[in-house]
């Protein structure tokens, strides 16, 4: 086993150590469930912010491992799999148009980490349902149909069409269900100023 692999298992077991943790905790003396429970989404989301740091820490390494030849943090060569046939250790191996819808996903993979920063940022602040959320779970819709269809072009460039739309429905449901948040957000809203 490299040691990449168990540095990941490593963090996975710590992940799910701190979840166990948080759901067989008891709940703290003189605090009401609402307030212990609430406590437990901030502390999960202050730990999965960590664990989605780490994460874009690596991912940004690895692109500029691959960019500007630095040694990779696993295995002895980096490689960019855009598909099945079509691997590549160095920017310079790649057609033009491959390298540009591949940066155009990569930009887009950033986006990804500033949206799920943003919503686990409010939702370990104790945010669960405001305006905000409901636009960062929107844009994560957005973020999975946008993705598939650069993968579209991508895969188009190099005549490898291998490509599902499972995340265009997904994206779209994702987004339904934001729609469905907002509405009762608004209505919940409605109702606690005509009380």
């Amino acid at each position: 086993m490299s040691g990449f692999a168990i540095l990941l298992l490593f963090l996975v077991l710590i992940i799910f150590a701190v979840f166990r943790y948080l759901h067989l905790r008891p709940a703290a003396k003189g605090l009401k469930p609402a307030a212990v429970r609430l406590g437990r989404i901030q502390t999960a989301s202050w730990w999965f912010l960590v664990f989605m740091g780490i994460s874009f820490l690596l991912y940004v390494y690895i692109i500029l491992a691959f960019l500007f030849g630095w040694p990779p943090p696993y295995h002895d060569t980096l490689r960019i799999i855009i598909s099945h046939n079509h691997i590549y250790t160095s920017p310079g191996e790649m057609p033009q148009t491959v390298l540009l819808w591949w940066s155009m996903k990569t930009a887009i993979s950033l986006f990804f980490y500033w949206v799920m920063f943003s919503l686990f940022r409010l939702y370990q602040k104790g945010i669960l349902f405001s305006a905000r959320n409901v636009r960062h779970i929107k844009s994560l819709g957005y973020f999975l149909i946008v993705n598939w269809a650069v993968d579209y072009q991508l895969q188009s460039a190099l005549k490898d069409m291998d490509l599902s739309t499972t995340p265009v429905f997904i994206g779209l449901l994702i987004i339904f269900i934001a729609w469905i948040m907002d509405e009762g957000r608004k209505i919940q809203e409605e109702q606690a100023l005509t009380v």
